[in-house]
């Protein structure tokens, strides 16, 4: 159950079809999900964001950091080209290693002569629920990830979000769109995010009511937001469009925390560009809009993260999902 299936709906732009970072072309979203109680207790896996010819073909991209207290991989080259050559893919923070060679890997079977890549690879800790220190993720996971990437993908305690909490509740990957009109022609921005952050006395979500419940103390965390669009913008746009993404945290209550590794990454599928559309990301308004879609796409996946995962036991405990714990006005 989607948050918008719960009968309260934000005054928000429209969202595309699936409502989900898919929605702008070329995407695919795939998981390896890995759910075990024996020998060690594993609630954990790896979710991979599958670029069309991203490789051969690399696009705008930039990153911003809200809090640093995380371990992602590839975001120096990203700051310094601002471009994206890499899938990405995103896991605990103890497997990023495993998954960084099985990137590597997957692009060198497709280009053999490469003799360097920027993989990307993004993390958030799941220990509370997943034995991290067992090292479970392989790189064969992560090639499967990969493999299983479609466009109407599975929301929730799936893949990397397996073994997340967000709010003292289960969390995990979660995705929306947003689709508005510039110049007379009709654009997507699409958001996928893990979610892993915040406490339960943060939270506010507008037309619904919190029960009290004992915290977790789990407020580092991290959160990790990927926003795609189809528009054509330039590194230095898409910055500031993931600057304004870190937003959403604060629109649902929580302040940020030392320990929270909180980190943006936005990037262009456009390919083509002209003297007009290299305009688009200087124009106030245009870019009021675009914010305006980043914003509410990565405030709604967050929302969606937690309204598609159920109640999780694992290693140190019981992490109950949103719908026990909350309820309409």
């Amino acid at each position: 159950m989607r948050f918008r299936n719960c009968g309260h709906h934000f005054e928000w732009l429209r969202s595309g079809p699936l409502n989900r970072i898919t929605d702008v072309e070329g995407l695919g979203v795939g998981h390896y999900t890995l759910v075990e109680d024996f020998p060690r207790i594993l609630r954990t896996g790896v979710t991979a964001i599958r670029i069309e010819d991203v490789i051969r073909k690399p696009l705008m991209a930039a990153s911003s950091v809200f809090n640093g207290y995380g371990k992602s991989m590839g975001l120096i080259q990203i700051d310094e080209l601002g471009t994206l050559e890499s899938h990405i893919y995103l896991t605990n923070t103890l497997s990023i290693g495993a998954v960084h060679q099985a990137a590597i890997k997957i692009a060198l079977d497709e280009y053999p002569d490469l003799t360097s890549h920027n993989a990307i690879v993004m993390e958030c800790n799941d220990s509370y629920l997943n034995d991290i220190t067992a090292l479970a993720v392989s790189e064969s996971m992560a090639v499967e990830a990969y493999k299983n990437a479609a466009r109407d993908f599975e929301l929730g305690s799936v893949g990397a979000g397996t073994g997340m909490v967000c709010f003292d509740m289960k969390g995990g990957i979660g995705s929306a769109s947003r689709v508005g009109v510039i110049d007379g022609r009709e654009y997507t921005v699409g958001s996928l995010v893990l979610s892993n952050f915040g406490s339960r006395q943060d939270l506010r979500i507008e037309g619904f009511d919190l029960k009290q419940g004992e915290s977790l103390n789990l407020a580092g965390g991290s959160l990790i937001m990927i926003v795609a669009t189809d528009i054509p913008l330039l590194p230095h746009h898409l910055k500031r469009v993931a600057r304004h993404m870190s937003l959403a945290i604060g629109i649902l209550g929580a302040p940020g925390y030392h320990g929270s590794g909180d980190i943006s990454l936005a990037f262009s599928t456009a390919r083509t560009f002209d003297f007009d559309t290299l305009r688009i990301g200087d124009s106030s308004s245009n870019m009021n809009l675009i914010f305006r879609m980043a914003v509410q796409a990565t405030t709604e996946a967050i929302l969606d993260s937690m309204f598609c995962s159920k109640t999780m036991s694992g290693l140190k405990g019981t992490v109950k999902s949103i719908h026990e714990t909350i309820s309409r006005k």
